[in-house]
C-alpha cells in the first residue's frame, strides 16, 4: 500500500516529536532545568559574591541549608517552602521574590520549581523518573526551550557603577529631599536605583516638588505621589524618566491628561490610579506599555469594558476595577431547587354577564358563553438563595492576608522567644552578679578584720620593745 506524501509529512514529524520527548524526559530535573532558572532568577542575590538573608542558591547543598530564617525547601512540601511562597506573593508585597524591578520568573519556570520541590527536591532524578503530569510536562518543555540567561557578573557590575558626578548628584539630591520632609532612598543595598515617596508630605506636596528629582532621573525606579496636590501638569517632570517601573497617583487629580506624560515611560510594570478621574478613552493612551503587569482603576471613571480593553491590548495584564459581589442567576437557583408539587386545582365557576341596562344605537355582539377561569397552581415555596460566592480576587486577597497573618505570629513567637531567653539570660546574670558581690563583701569584711587584728599584734609588738 502506498501512503500520500501527506501521511509521509505526518509519519516524520511524529517520528521527530517522539525522539524530542525521549530526549526531553532523559534530562536531569535539577541541574538542567532548576539550577538554571535559580542562578539566571535569584543568584544575583543569593550567591557567591551576596548573600541575603545569608541564603544561598547556587548549589543543592545551600538550598537544602536554608538562610537565616530556616529552611528554604522541604522536600515534597510546596506549601511549606519559603522559596516557592516568596515567588506566589503579590508584586507589590515587601516579601515578594525576585525583587520588584528585577527579571521576574515565568509561570512555566515557577510550575518546573513546584514540581521539583514536590517530587522530593531530589538533585540527580530525570524527568523520566518522576513521571511528570501532562500539564507539568508542557511546562517543562516551554522552560527547556526557553532557558533564561544568567546575567553575568561583569554585566552586573557595569549595570550598578556610577560616576563620580552621579553618585554626588544623588547625595546632594537625596539631602534636599530629607530637608523637604519627603523620602528618597536606595531599593536595596548595594544598588543605585531609588525610590521617592511624598508620604510624610502629602498634604503639601505639590507640583513644584517633582523638579527636585530631575538629577536623579536615571536612577528613580518607585516614585509615590498617592494623596499629594500633583496635577497633570506636574506630571510633565517625569516624561522623560523611563527608568520608573512602580508610580503610585492613587487620590490625586490626575485625569485623562495626565495620562499622555507618563505613557512614554516604556518600563512601567505597576500604575495606581485608584480615586483618580481617568476614564476609558484616557487608560487606552497605556496601551504602549507592554511591561505594565498591574494597574488599579478602583473608584476611577474607569469601566468595566474599558479596563477589559486595555488588558486585550497589553498580553498578562491585571486591570483592576475593584471587588464585586457575583450575581446569582435565578435560572441557576431554580436549577439547583426542587419545586414542591403544585395541588390539583378545580375550576372556579364562571360568573354571568349581566344585560346591558340601557338601549344601545347598535346592538350589541351576544357576550360568548363565559369559560370557567383558569386556575392559578397553588404558590411553590419560594427556593432558599444559594450561598453567595466568593469572588476570586476576594479570595485571593483572604488567602494573602491569612499568609501575612500566619508569618506576623511566627514572627512574634520568635521575637516573644528570643525575649524570654534575653530575659532569663539577664535573670541569670544578675543572680550571678549579686552572688558575687556577696561573696566580695565578705571577702571585704574578712580583710579588715585580719588587718585590724594585725595592727593590734604589731602594737603589742612596739609596745613589749
Amino acid at each position: 500500500m502506498r501512503l500520500s506524501i501527506p501521511a509521509l509529512l505526518a509519519a516524520a514529524l511524529g517520528l521527530i516529536s517522539t525522539q524530542a520527548n525521549a530526549d526531553h524526559h532523559n534530562k536531569k530535573l535539577f541541574p538542567e532545568l532548576v539550577a538554571p532558572i535559580l542562578s539566571a532568577k535569584c543568584v544575583g542575590c543569593h550567591g557567591d559574591e551576596k548573600q541575603k538573608g545569608k541564603l544561598r542558591l547556587d548549589s543543592i547543598e545551600a538550598i537544602m541549608q536554608g538562610g537565616s530564617e530556616g529552611e528554604t525547601v522541604v522536600a515534597g512540601k510546596v506549601d511549606e517552602s519559603s522559596l516557592l511562597q516568596r515567588v506566589y506573593l503579590p508584586l507589590d508585597d515587601d516579601e515578594h521574590m525576585p525583587p520588584e524591578g528585577k527579571d521576574q520568573l515565568t509561570a512555566q519556570e515557577s510550575a518546573v520549581l513546584a514540581f521539583w520541590i514536590s517530587s522530593g527536591a531530589k538533585p540527580d532524578a530525570s524527568i523520566a523518573d518522576l513521571k511528570p503530569d501532562e500539564k507539568t510536562n508542557a511546562a517543562i518543555a516551554h522552560v527547556l526551550g526557553n532557558l533564561p540567561k544568567a546575567e553575568t557578573a561583569v554585566a552586573k557590575a557595569d549595570e550598578m557603577k556610577l560616576t563620580p558626578e552621579q553618585e554626588k548628584a544623588i547625595a546632594t539630591t537625596i539631602g534636599n529631599v530629607e530637608k523637604s520632609g519627603a523620602s528618597l532612598m536606595a531599593i536595596a543595598q548595594d544598588t543605585p536605583e531609588l525610590r521617592f515617596s511624598a508620604l510624610n508630605v502629602a498634604k503639601e506636596f505639590s507640583d513644584d516638588g517633582l523638579t527636585a528629582l530631575k538629577p536623579i532621573s536615571g536612577q528613580l525606579k518607585w516614585v509615590d505621589l498617592a494623596r499629594t496636590k500633583v496635577t497633570d501638569k506636574g506630571l510633565a517632570h517625569l516624561a522623560g524618566m523611563k527608568g520608573i517601573t512602580r508610580l503610585h497617583l492613587e487620590n490625586t487629580a490626575i485625569t485623562d491628561a495626565g495620562l499622555d506624560q507618563i505613557k512614554g515611560l516604556t518600563n512601567l510594570e505597576y500604575l495606581n490610579l485608584y480615586g483618580t478621574q481617568v476614564t476609558d478613552a484616557g487608560i487606552m493612551k497605556l496601551a504602549g506599555l507592554k511591561k505594565l503587569k498591574k494597574v488599579f482603576l478602583w473608584q476611577s471613571k474607569v469601566t468595566e469594558a474599558g479596563a477589559g480593553k486595555l488588558a486585550a491590548a497589553i498580553p498578562g495584564l491585571d486591570a483592576n476595577t475593584g471587588w464585586k459581589a457575583s450575581k446569582v442567576e435565578p435560572v441557576a437557583l431554580a436549577a439547583n431547587t426542587k419545586a414542591a408539587p403544585a395541588a390539583p386545582a378545580k375550576p372556579a365557576p364562571a360568573k354571568p354577564t349581566p344585560p346591558p341596562t340601557k338601549p344601545t344605537p347598535k346592538p350589541e355582539p351576544k357576550p360568548a358563553p363565559a369559560k370557567p377561569a383558569p386556575t392559578k397552581p397553588a404558590a411553590t415555596p419560594a427556593p432558599k438563595p444559594a450561598a453567595p460566592t466568593i469572588d476570586p480576587m476576594f479570595d485571593k486577597a483572604l488567602t494573602e492576608l491569612k499568609n501575612a497573618s500566619d508569618q506576623s505570629a511566627k514572627k512574634a513567637a520568635a521575637a516573644k522567644a528570643s525575649l524570654d531567653a534575653s530575659i532569663k539570660a539577664v535573670a541569670e546574670a544578675t543572680k550571678k552578679a549579686e552572688a558575687l558581690k556577696a561573696q566580695s563583701e565578705k571577702a571585704a569584711k574578712v580583710a579588715a578584720e585580719t588587718k585590724a587584728a594585725l595592727d593590734q599584734l604589731l602594737k603589742a609588738v612596739e609596745a613589749s620593745k
